[in-house]
């Protein structure tokens, strides 16, 4: 597989994950009708994306 097609899927997986946790948490926002909901969800979304890729990059056996 080229690193250019493995690369462009990883970015896809990454982003469809990110829109899912945010919308998510946009959808647990909106249950306590909060002033800053949307803007709070997507830094839940975000957070909770670092921690999967942190966990993603710690399970990975390193090179060599």
């Amino acid at each position: 597989m080229k690193a250019y097609v493995f690369g462009i899927g990883i970015l896809l997986m990454l982003s469809f994950s990110f829109a899912g946790l945010t919308f998510t948490a946009a959808g647990a926002m909106r249950r306590f009708q909060l002033q800053f909901g949307p803007l709070l969800s997507l830094a839940v979304g975000f957070g909770a994306l670092i921690a999967l890729v942190a966990a993603l990059t710690w399970s990975v056996p390193a090179r060599g």
